[in-house]
């Protein structure tokens, strides 16, 4: 049986010292926090939209925070949100933009969720390894590439299961069981194949049962006890993933969505090849298992912790969507960072457990009592090593080459990662298109329902009803064209009254109101 690593040691300790220890978790949620923060507003600033995803939450939290349903305007007509993605929790997004009605708020938000999620996951490293390596550790978690990928991307539903995932790791390095259990079960209300996350997690704890690992001083009972019940918990644990998935895939999602089905269920997409040729090809997918093995020291994949990534990996890569496989870019990889560093941490533990030859005598060694004159001759014995000093050297070396991993791999690949753009000469300056932009949006009357394309698309939605170019089927009052946006292909409208009034399957006619710094706006005139 591997050794199992002790409970964390609770005694009283100093006050100056146990302050002390908060400094690296507290370091690593401070740089966390206002390096990502400050690329954020100098991303709404010089107004870079990668996607429609910040839109669509604004929307979703401007409903809530008026109470209403998730009707979502910009997916579609009377679009109801969760139909799209089950994530019940993001009405926690209602109050934040009841106070601050701007899509702003949304990324500071994600910004500090990704960035709080660092303490539990520093806290451990600190009691488990040193200060300064607790340290290094915790802004390399908190400035990952998964997390930069995800701040770059912008909001995101997701941004709530990585605080949930790191303290469940923290949890389950610990064996608090119950602890764990509790965190990892509101995952099913952030999205809903992380019902299968949830599985992984139940089978992990289960596993733990069955290898007998150290329970809690606190847990009464026998040893088998102990055991039986964790295994409990761990597949009542998977079997509420297993069942909350299919809930929401096979009934929730379907009654919701305006198709009647689960809308990013794997169907193959055409694609005849293998299950393992699509799971590693191209070499992008091994690019991304590489960096994700990285992050975890290598040490790490002994984890059986590591086995939470499978349900997302598997998605991705089944996947025929390109930008599902990247590892440089987009939210899809924050929630495996949590996974990765805790199953690292969790070995770091059961190493740490382990005791040398020289720091224990041998199991059922007799020792024959010294003589009185042997005894006064003998010197004071030494103290018994303890901690790191105690585990045998190999499991030191194991553990230092585990924790420098991801560090080298985390300043090898700064510079190919969105935040190294904050170096640049006049990052987050502001746009030179925004006094045309403004202009723009003073023009639309406040409550005006509005089409338009990517580029002012979640700055309209604070004030108006906004709709997006591919999916409206409706004539809205507006309709807003800008000609450098992504979403035109390089083709954009010459005319956008004439090409609203084309449009339009009611007869409306539109006529062009103004033509400023590449955008357009066109008014409905009947």
């Amino acid at each position: 049986m591997t050794a199992s690593p002790s409970p964390p040691d609770r005694s009283p300790r100093p006050v100056p010292d146990r302050l002390l220890d908060l400094l690296p978790a507290a370091l690593a949620v401070v740089v966390g926090a206002a390096v990502t923060i400050v690329y954020s507003v100098g991303q709404w600033r010089s107004m870079q939209v990668p996607s429609w995803d910040l839109a669509i939450f604004s929307e979703l939290a401007k409903a809530y925070s008026n109470l209403e349903a998730s009707i979502v305007p910009i997916k579609g007509e009377g679009y109801n949100l969760l139909g799209d993605h089950f994530h019940p929790l993001l009405v926690l997004l209602g109050p934040v933009w009841r106070l601050f009605p701007t899509p702003l708020a949304l990324l500071v938000v994600q910004d500090l969720l990704l960035a709080i999620s660092a303490w539990p996951l520093t806290r451990l490293a600190t009691r488990l390894l040193s200060r300064p390596v607790a340290a290094a550790l915790g802004v390399f978690y908190v400035l990952s590439w998964g997390m930069q990928g995800a701040v770059a991307a912008q909001f995101h539903e997701i941004a709530f299961a990585v605080p949930l995932l790191a303290w469940a790791s923290a949890a389950f390095v610990e064996q608090r069981w119950r602890t764990c259990a509790l965190w990892l079960a509101p995952l099913v209300l952030v999205k809903e194949d992380l019902g299968l996350t949830v599985l992984m997690a139940g089978l992990a704890i289960a596993l733990r049962g069955v290898q007998g690992a150290a329970q809690q001083p606190s847990r009464r009972g026998p040893a088998w006890w102990r055991r039986l019940t964790t295994i409990q918990l761990g597949l009542g644990l998977a079997l509420f993933g297993v069942a909350a998935f299919l809930l929401t895939v096979l009934i929730i999602l379907p009654v919701l969505s305006p198709s009647g089905t689960w809308e990013y269920g794997l169907s193959g997409d055409g694609d005849s090849t293998g299950l393992l040729a699509r799971l590693i090809s191209p070499e992008v997918k091994l690019a991304t298992l590489g960096m994700l093995a990285l992050t975890a020291g290598l040490i790490g994949l002994a984890s059986p912790w590591m086995a939470l990534v499978l349900p997302t990996l598997a998605w991705r890569f089944l996947s025929s969507k390109e930008f599902y496989w990247e590892w440089k870019n987009w939210h899809y990889n924050a929630v495996l960072i949590p996974i990765a560093l805790g199953a690292l941490l969790d070995v770091v533990a059961r190493l740490k457990a382990r005791r040398s030859a020289s720091a224990s005598s041998a199991p059922g060694q007799a020792q024959s009592p010294p003589s009185a004159s042997a005894a006064r001759a003998q010197p004071e014995p030494a103290p018994t090593p303890s901690g790191w000093l105690a585990a045998p050297v190999w499991a030191r070396w194991a553990v230092a080459l585990g924790v420098g991993m991801p560090l080298l791999a985390g300043v090898a690949t700064a510079t190919e990662l969105p935040l190294w753009s904050m170096t640049q000469p006049g990052y987050g300056a502001v746009s030179p298109r925004a006094d045309a932009a403004a202009e723009v949006m003073e023009l639309i009357p406040e409550g005006a329902s509005v089409e338009t394309d990517l580029g002012l698309l979640a700055y309209l939605v604070p004030d108006h009803t906004v709709y997006w170019v591919g999916t409206a089927a409706v004539d809205t009052d507006y309709v807003v064209v800008d000609a450098s946006s992504s979403a035109w292909g390089g083709n954009p409208p010459a005319d956008a009254a004439s090409w609203a009034t084309e449009q339009s399957t009611t007869g409306a006619t539109y006529r062009l109101v103004l033509d400023t710094g590449g955008y357009q706006v066109a008014q409905r005139v009947s």
